[in-house]
């Protein structure tokens, strides 16, 4: 297992930058991962991804020797084992609203005396056998990266007792959910819901927990990370094609005008 280069810099104190996938193609890894973005997000949750489709999506990610993150869709650990099976060394795990429910899941990524993931024999995260077994629970111990998805008036309410489980490495914070959750739906500039993210983030890094966002362009990526915020997304590869796609139609028909 290669070393999480997301881990390294977040605790170097840099920030890392990615964008999420949505549409079911390895190609997109390939394309998206040439770009130098630091990782790529794989949304399991609000796509039809299902694990063949991620089983060729890692594959080029590998290619492309960009990581990938998998946003899972379900509160079961036993998925997390499939997953990391395939060679998936880092999650966002989403609706986290207490400090039981998170502990499960990051219990469900660790092997035992830390955990309860299930050893598979050979499969790719070991290379199909090929890395002695001593070897492959250290590293998986040590590069596995968990990160918590708050948003939700419940998870809001728990944020602290939350923080004390072990093993969590990025707090990411869903500003759409959680400003519905303040009751100010989708109005992520709204002044209660940027306070709230600015409380969230200072009480997260006292803990010596980075802090992640869904940052709508570049220039409110910039605006957090002078909070403290060091993880970001920006983008997503169907909005990224429909703006190439739409700038080019208006040129066109400009043109013809």
């Amino acid at each position: 297992m290669e070393q999480n280069s997301i881990k390294n810099k977040l605790q170097a104190g840099e920030c890392v930058y990615g964008t999420w996938l949505r549409m079911t193609s390895p190609i997109v890894v390939e394309a998206l991962g040439s770009v130098g973005f630091d990782f790529l997000h794989v949304d399991m949750e609000h796509s039809a991804i299902d694990l063949q489709m991620l089983d060729y999506m890692v594959l080029a990610g590998t290619v492309q020797n960009v990581p990938l993150i998998v946003r899972t869709a379900t509160q079961n650990p036993a998925d997390l084992y499939r997953v990391m099976d395939l060679g998936v060394s880092s999650f966002i795990l989403p609706r986290i609203e207490t400090a039981e429910q998170c502990e499960k899941l990051l219990k469900g990524a660790r092997y035992a005396p830390a955990g309860t993931r299930g050893l598979g024999g050979p499969v790719r995260a070991n290379r199909w056998g090929m890395t002695p077994l001593e070897q492959h629970l250290a590293e998986a111990q040590q590069e596995t990266a968990m990160i918590i998805q708050i948003e939700s008036e419940p998870g809001l309410a728990n944020l602290e007792s939350i923080l004390e489980v072990p093993g969590i490495d990025v707090v990411y914070i869903g500003p759409l959910d959680l400003s519905q959750a303040l009751g100010y739906p989708g109005q992520v500039e709204h002044p209660k819901v940027k306070a709230a993210i600015q409380s969230m983030t200072e009480t997260i890094r006292k803990r010596g927990i980075a802090v992640g966002i869904h940052a709508s362009s570049p220039e409110q990526a910039k605006e957090w990370a002078a909070q403290g915020i060091q993880y970001f997304t920006v983008g997503m590869d169907v909005v990224l094609l429909q703006s190439a796609g739409l700038s080019l139609v208006d040129s066109l028909k400009k043109q013809r005008a």
